[in-house]
This record gives structure tokens, sequence and C-alpha cells, in this order.
């Protein structure tokens, strides 16, 4: 994800912030200060929302945890303006694993709010005379409240949030993953059209987060599709074996000129046959800036994905397009195709009406002028 850092790591978790999370702190300490607001009061206002992304993090770090007791992994945990995002390697596609992962964030936000309202109780805070702004006003049931508040807003029935896991999850007791997913995402968009209708009377924040909800619900119910349509496929059945090369010391200049006349605008680069890596467009012309049109084709080889086996089952291959938009397939060491996600759109197409395809290999190389 652009315009992150990296600020440490967490149970071998690396732990990120977005920019804009910034500009969160900004947007509530700044009002305080221009309403005559005091120096300290302002610090307990960003000391609230820091400790309620720390709430986040627990929250996030409840789902990579027990995803990884079902062997799953999680790539990283970014903290954005609107809460954490947990980038798991894939959600389990059993029912009840699903279920446990999706639930496992609320249940960390419960347990912390729980366990501050039992020390309020132990304490004998609600002993005292109180009224509705002493409650609003003191830290610890702000806390608590935080917490309950992540709890009920997660667990809403509709994707993007657990809760559209945790109902999909129990729908795919009863039946497929697909039409459990299109249920839900149907059940969410609904709730959003409700969200986006009482935003006009109470919030308009409302209307983005039901705006968030329906594009989300529609993305799951796609990437779910997708997936399902994926089974049995590998990598050799969606590769891309027609398509241009250039030699490693082809100047730069040439390399654009192909790329332009062809409209390639990933190039592989070889050297005597071997494959050295993948000349992107944005890197192509970073390079020709900095060294010039007659510096080297290999000079401007960007950083490379690991390159994919023919054999490789599709909808897993389909997971290392986050780190790029065109994998190159190697077979016996040899660069044998490339793989990209309007290929694999191609043969899914393709697939569903029972079309044959030609697997046959052609490609050009352009060499050294």
């Amino acid at each position: 994800m652009k315009w992150t850092w990296n600020v440490g790591r967490i149970a071998g978790i690396d732990l990120k912030i977005h920019l804009t999370f910034f500009f969160l702190l900004i947007w509530v300490g700044l009002p305080t200060l221009i309403s005559g607001g005091s120096i300290s009061t302002m610090l307990l206002d960003l000391l609230l929302i820091l400790l309620l992304f720390v709430f986040v993090v627990l929250h996030e770090l409840g789902h990579a945890l027990t995803a990884k007791l079902f062997g799953i992994q999680t790539k990283d945990i970014t903290l954005l303006p609107i809460g954490g995002v947990a980038r798991l390697e894939e959600m389990p596609e059993d029912p009840k694993e699903e279920f446990l992962v999706a639930a496992a964030g609320p249940a960390v936000n419960l347990v912390i709010g729980a366990a501050i309202l039992i020390s309020l109780l132990l304490g004998g805070f609600f002993t005292l005379p109180l009224d509705i702004p002493t409650l609003m006003d003191n830290f610890w049931v702000q806390l608590m409240t935080t917490n309950f508040t992540l709890v009920a807003f997660n667990l809403i029935p509709a994707f993007p949030m657990d809760g559209g896991r945790v109902l999909r999850a129990i729908l795919g007791t009863q039946m497929d993953r697909v039409k459990a997913t299109r249920i839900a995402a149907i059940i969410g968009r609904v709730i959003a059209v409700m969200m986006g209708i009482a935003g006009f009377f109470v919030n308009y924040w409302l209307i983005l987060t039901a705006i968030f909800v329906w594009s989300g619900a529609g993305a799951e119910a796609r990437s779910v599709e997708i997936k399902a349509g994926l089974v049995g496929l590998v990598v050799r059945d969606a590769l891309v074996s027609q398509f241009y090369k250039v030699e490693a010391n082809l100047p730069l200049g040439s390399v654009y000129q192909v790329s332009m006349h062809t409209g390639q605008r990933d190039l592989p680069v070889l050297s005597n046959g071997h494959f050295l890596g993948i000349i992107r467009r944005q890197d192509l012309l970073r390079a020709m800036e900095r060294l010039g049109n007659r510096a080297p084709a290999y000079a401007a080889i960007g950083v490379e994905p690991e390159g994919l086996s023919p054999e490789m089952p599709l909808k897993e291959a389909l997971q290392r397009f986050s780190a790029s938009r065109v994998l190159p397939v190697i077979e016996d060491g040899a660069l044998i195709g490339l793989l990209t996600t309007e290929s694999i759109k191609q043969r899914m197409w393709l697939n569903q009406r029972g079309k044959p395809v030609d697997s046959g290999s052609s490609e050009e190389t352009i060499h050294t002028v």
C-alpha cells in the first residue's frame, strides 16, 4: 500500500501507518484549540485517538493470530483513519474456520471493554452520584464505550465488516460459498441503503459509511465468484504466450520505441536466452531520465516478483498480483509466458463457455540494433 511507513513488528507481523492517519490527529487536535480549549484537553483527545488505534491493532491481531492457527499468515497490519486493515494471505474457506477468524477481532474488543467495566464496578465507580456529563467525560468510560462501539460496528452483518464474514460463515454451513457470499452481499447492500437514508437525518458520516459498505459488498461477491471460476485451472491455462521481449543490452531509447509501437507496457528482458526481469513502463521512464536513452535495457529492471510455475493453481497465483500486475511464468529456467489479470479474466470467460484454447507458444524478441 502506497504512502505507508513501517513502524515495527508485532508477533512477527509488520505494523504500518498510512500518511492519512496523521491528518486525523490534526483534524482532532486543531478544533479543540480553535474553540478555546486548553492544551491539556487537546492532548487528552489525542491520547484517546491513539488508544483507539491501539485497540484497533489488538483487534487486527485477533484476526491474524487466529488465522495463524489455521496455517494462514498475515502480511501486515496498516492503520488508516477509518481503522485498521490486516492483510491475510487468504480468508479460510471452511465456514467454521472463517467464523472463528472473523469473530476473533470483535472478541478482543469485547474482552477489553468487559475488563474495564468490571474494573469500574469493583472500584465502586457506579455507586457514585452520576449524570450523563460525568459519564461522558470519564476517561475510562470513554475507553470502555470505544471498545463496545468497535464490537457493535464490526458485527454489522455487511461486508467488508467482520459481521459480513460471520454471516457468510453461518450461511456457508447450509450452502456453497458463492451462494452464501451472494446472499450476505445482498443483505449488506440493503443495510447500506438504510444507512444512507438515515445519514440524511442523523449524521452525514453514515452516508460515507453506506458507500463504503455498498462497494465492499460488491467487491467481496465479485472476488469469490472469480476464485470459484478458477477452480481446476493452473497458470499454464491463462498465461500470455505471445509477447515481445528485449535483449539486455538494447538501448533504453529502443526499448521505449518497442513499448510504444507494440502497446506492451511491460517487457521481459533476456540475456542469451536467460530471463533477467521485467521492465515496466514507469521504471523505463525513470531510467531514461536518470541514465539517458543509450543506457542498456537491464538498467531499467525494477523489483522483480518471484516467477510462477506453469502448474501452479491459478487461484493461488491470483494472490501474487498485490505486488505486481504482470508476473513471469518460468519452466525449466526459461521464460515461457506472462500472467496478467486480463489474461485470467479472458481465460475464465472462455472456461465458462467451454471454448477451447490454443496453448501454443509464440513470442518476439527484439535484439540489439
